[in-house]
């Protein structure tokens, strides 16, 4: 390898190797951001894929122009479209991304801008609610309180099912004894059953030939 004054007192220019490579356009102060910190880590990766599209053509950025479809961002790990779709309203509700075009009938894909950096290519975009770093601007939310744990009770506190039985009064277990000794029927009405002053037709026997229903006669008499 020459020596570089070598070279320049010989008029040989030095060999430039370029190290320079395309890069994905996110400032610091976009990293830096509580909204960002907010963001959740699929919404991340959706951000860094949407912003590796940026480039440059006929010197103006293509921002506004990017896009999110299934079929490109599932080769960078979003493998699910409910994924992805929560990512996109993620992104759009921190402030980060906007949606300068929707999904068209003819299958033309929606596209995005980030939010700080400049439009500068501003045909067939719907600009109508756009800001500038609404990142900016973003505010949390009111987060639910946290649900409430139910704790065992302490083993002074807690009662057992023997001592329950001994704290009830003795009105108490008469009714208890009354209720489990009660006959399935009282009368001519059975038990659960509004008594009523003719029983129906198809369950009136009186006139009956069989004697079973005889016997149902004679028991519900008794």
């Amino acid at each position: 390898m020459k020596d570089r004054s070598e070279a320049k007192r010989r008029g040989q220019s030095p060999i430039k190797k370029s190290t320079a490579h395309p890069y994905a356009m996110i400032e610091h102060r976009v990293l830096d951001s509580p909204a960002f910190a907010d963001l959740k880590p699929s919404s991340v990766r959706l951000m860094i894929i949407i912003a590796r599209q940026v480039t440059k053509k006929d010197g103006r950025l293509n921002n506004g122009h990017l896009h999110a479809t299934h079929s490109y961002v599932k080769k960078y790990g979003i493998g699910s479209e409910h994924t992805l779709h929560a990512a996109i309203e993620d992104l759009i509700a921190h402030g980060f991304i906007y949606r300068t075009r929707s999904h068209g009938a003819n299958k033309v894909w929606a596209r995005y801008a980030l939010t700080w950096l400049p439009i500068e290519d501003k045909e067939g975009l719907f600009l109508c609610g756009w800001s500038p770093c609404a990142w900016r601007s973003w505010e949390p939310s009111e987060k639910k309180p946290p649900r409430k744990i139910c704790k065992p009770l302490p083993a002074e506190i807690a009662v057992s099912p023997d001592d329950s039985l001994q704290k009830l009064q003795e009105t108490d277990l008469q009714k208890l004894q009354t209720m489990y000794s009660m006959p399935c029927s009282v009368g001519k009405a059975p038990l659960f059953r509004l008594q009523v002053p003719k029983l129906h037709r198809q369950f009136d026997h009186t006139n009956s030939p069989y004697p079973r229903h005889q016997l149902a006669k004679t028991l519900l008499a008794a």
